[in-house]
């Protein structure tokens, strides 16, 4: 009897943990993506020398902005932001701290670089958000294009557009070596912040998943310097 009663018990826990999984997968943020907890493949062994080693890495789960904030969107927070006439839908161009003051405005915040490297490279370890293999239609690669505008307009994994090219984007980090890491560099420290995902005119070495690149938090010195944002989990 004891042994039927537990295994009921037990059926229901997993049955509401399953339905408890299916309502955040379902009805997210609205213009979220779910990104469920768990392992990852993180960094490279034949990129830059911050990118090694390629190591295992987890996140718990979260949600992560489909696309990048627009102009439109981040001008509704501060009106003193500028662009041109006909980039209403193109990415805000912001330093971090531009961005960070963003996303706690509205009870979000950036994503860490683990998590931004998940939601753009999946679980397989590909090279760029839609795979294996460089296709230049799937990158914003002038100016002209809006948000989610490229050609075949490719997702990442979890459902993310814009992760290669457009403008790089920030993240929560401040620019360290990952661990086993012990190339120096006097850029480490908390110096400068993270950006991931490559802008517009840059190489094809820029858009891959597992490239880094730097710049100090309250300066973007020019750069295509955009972000999106995150959200915990409810528990």
């Amino acid at each position: 009897m004891k042994t039927i009663v537990y295994t009921l018990l037990g059926l229901f826990i997993s049955l509401n943990a399953l339905a408890e999984q299916k309502s955040e997968i379902s009805s997210p943020h609205k213009g979220m993506v779910y990104v469920p907890a768990g392992e990852f493949i993180m960094g490279s062994d034949v990129g830059d020398s911050d990118e090694s080693p390629k190591h295992t890495a987890s996140t718990g789960k979260f949600f992560i902005d489909e696309y990048e904030v627009s102009n439109t969107a981040f001008k509704k927070f501060d009106p003193n932001h500028t662009y041109r006439k006909d980039r209403e839908n193109h990415p805000a161009l912001v330093t971090w701290d531009q961005a960070n003051a963003y996303a706690k405005s509205i009870g979000k915040r950036l994503p860490t670089e683990k998590e931004w490297e998940k939601a753009a490279r999946g679980t397989d370890g590909r090279l760029f958000p839609w795979g294996n293999t460089y296709d230049l239609t799937f990158v914003q690669y002038n100016r002209s294009q809006g948000i989610a505008q490229t050609i075949a307009k490719p997702k990442s994994p979890y459902g993310c557009y814009d992760m290669a090219g457009g403008a790089m984007e920030w993240v929560q980090d401040w620019y360290n070596p990952y661990p086993g890491n012990d190339m120096p560099s006097d850029k480490y420290g908390k110096k400068f912040k993270v950006l991931k995902g490559g802008q517009a005119f840059n190489d094809v070495s820029h858009m891959r998943c597992a490239h880094r690149f730097y710049l100090p938090k309250d300066d973007r010195n020019n750069y295509l310097t955009g972000f999106r944002c995150a959200k915990d989990v409810k528990r």
